[in-house]
């Protein structure tokens, strides 16, 4: 065979490889691209792995299977992935720079970590959580001064990171043995309503081993008044009211760094619905296995998202001796909830209380028997806890406004109205209370103006809540004011597109401005949404004889 045959076959062969090897590549991150978009974070790991080892220059398959095995609690998968890729995406891409430190960090390797975070500007969130893990290293090689002057040089300008910045820096401080700053630091954060969960821990526990514990349990309790029940809050507060000797909490580098990456994500958590905080809870759990608030907060995550078996696998890790096991418990019954299994949940539930009678898992079961429209036996379960609340010499707004939406559902308008005047006295700034008592008032033709204004306080409180904004364009139409209705109720659809009532609303609104066509078709959207049977047999009346609810007129109270 001649040279020029022989050579002319193997580039052939080469290129026949290059194009199985992209048919392979491809067909891989065809699968891995539809398991993500299914939601089986597992399956899209391992194929967009076998892809970005193929392809460690491509920016975007990096960060997706960085992202996908993160997702899928494979931490070793992320930070294999991570290794492979090419510096030049490293450069570029934040989440695997983020693994590769929280992984140094985890090995106490605290001089590589500043290193391997360099590149590019990752934005405002993932430059919070470098500027974290950064901060920890310094600590870890025994800078906590420079550490402290890191972390602040990360402030950003925007209050809420800032205030994120700022309770990371007093856990700082606190490691650093720099307890005065510390306290200085995080009652700044408690006068203007920014401390965490994690830092008003520390900070208690801070107050208490100075013999403070006044001022500790009012710390917690103030917490637990505006921000809800928190397991690792009740628990303390339970351990210094028994005597118990309370010291103060000192992080390790690797500690202070989960919790450093655990507290962004908890608040992403709060203002995103998506599953992105779970990257960072799997990160935060490679550095800190014990942290416990983690593991339920993204076992929560897990089950809104459906992935129940994944989350109900995540409590069950939550040991019997961690402050987050009776939650944990409730948590459980919630998942059996919303796979239907009713009884079962509520069975689980009893069974708990039986054994450890707590406060929380009370709450949880009210909550249970009212999303099972058990509405009668849910306000007993609210009104035990209010009882025995009473004899401790607390109150909580929460319990109130519960009871009072479960009574107004159940007919019993003065009990209810009686329950949500109190909710609202206790916290006059409760946006939903007052939404909930503006609305109910002039629903019904009682005190229309008051009910107004509360209704506009809400909306001040909470301008970006489109069951709000429905509220009040829907009280104007009750009062007849039908242009001003509509002004709310379609800036009400575009906050809230696939919510059945505010369609419905809406269409009821133009029907009374003429507007029929438009009526008819948000009827018809609200039918496309509605997955009651006797409300879409409503709205299908309504399509040929109109809206039944008309104007009120002012009732004597």
């Amino acid at each position: 065979m001649r040279e020029a045959d022989l050579n002319a076959r193997i580039a052939a062969a080469r290129a026949d490889a290059e194009t199985s090897a992209t048919a392979d590549s491809y067909s891989e991150f065809l699968i891995a691209r539809y398991a993500s978009l299914t939601n089986d974070p597992e399956e899209a790991a391992q194929k967009y792995s076998l892809v970005a080892r193929d392809r460690p220059d491509d920016q975007s398959i990096m960060e997706r299977a960085v992202f996908s095995a993160l997702l899928a609690d494979d931490f070793s998968l992320a930070r294999s992935i991570s290794d492979k890729a090419s510096d030049e995406v490293l450069q570029k891409a934040s989440l695997p720079r983020i693994t590769l430190a929280a992984d140094a960090l985890a090995r106490g390797a605290h001089t590589q970590v500043p290193a391997l975070l360099e590149g590019k500007d990752p934005g405002p969130f993932n430059g919070l959580v470098m500027a974290s893990l950064r901060a920890w290293a310094l600590f870890g090689a025994g800078h906590p001064g420079e550490a402290q002057l890191s972390l602040l040089d990360a402030s950003q300008g925007d209050p809420y990171m800032d205030s994120l910045m700022l309770n990371m820096l007093g856990l700082l401080e606190t490691a650093s043995g720099e307890e005065a700053s510390a306290i200085d630091t995080f009652s700044k954060l408690e006068a203007s309503g920014t401390l965490v969960a994690i830092t008003t821990v520390t900070y208690a526990r801070l107050l208490a081993s100075r013999d403070e514990t006044g001022e500790a349990l009012a710390v917690l309790n103030r917490f637990r008044e505006n921000a809800g029940p928190n397991p690792a809050v009740s628990d303390l507060i339970r351990r210094i009211e028994t005597g118990e000797r309370v010291d103060t909490e000192r992080f390790s580098a690797r500690q202070g760094a989960a919790r450093s990456v655990y507290i962004p994500a908890a608040a992403l958590a709060e203002r995103a619905g998506s599953d992105l905080p779970g990257v960072y809870y799997a990160i935060a759990l490679h550095l800190d296995p014990d942290l416990q608030a983690a593991r339920a907060l993204w076992a929560d995550a897990l089950d809104t998202a459906g992935r129940r078996q994944e989350a109900i696998s995540l409590l069950h890790q939550i040991p019997s001796g961690s402050p987050y096991a009776t939650s944990a418990k409730g948590q459980l019954a919630w998942a059996l909830r919303r796979s239907q299994q009713n009884e079962k949940a509520l069975d689980f539930v009893r069974a708990t209380l039986e054994g450890q009678p707590d406060r929380d898992v009370k709450i949880q079961m009210g909550d249970l028997l009212r999303s099972l429209g058990r509405d009668g036996e849910a306000a007993a379960v609210f009104t035990e806890i209010i009882k025995a609340d009473a004899t401790a010499g607390r109150q909580d707004w929460r319990l109130y406004y519960a009871r009072g939406a479960l009574r107004e559902s159940m007919g019993l308008w003065p009990l209810a109205e009686e329950d949500l005047k109190t909710a609202m006295a206790l916290n006059p700034d409760a946006p939903e209370v007052l939404n909930y008592l503006g609305y109910s008032w002039v629903d019904r033709g009682l005190h229309l103006e008051d009910g107004l204004d509360l209704i506009r306080r809400a909306l001040t409180l909470r301008p970006d809540s489109g069951a709000i904004t429905d509220s009040l364009g829907w009280a104007y139409y009750r009062l007849g004011e039908y242009e001003k209705a509509i002004g709310y109720l379609e800036a009400a659809v575009e906050m809230v597109p696939g919510l059945a009532e505010v369609n419905d609303h809406l269409g009821d609104a133009y029907w009374m401005t003429g507007r029929q066509t438009e009526a008819r078709y948000q009827w018809q959207r609200a039918i496309s949404l509605s997955e009651d049977s006797d409300e879409i047999e409503r709205l299908q009346r309504k399509l040929l004889t109109g809206p039944t609810v008309h104007p009120v007129t002012a009732q004597q109270p």
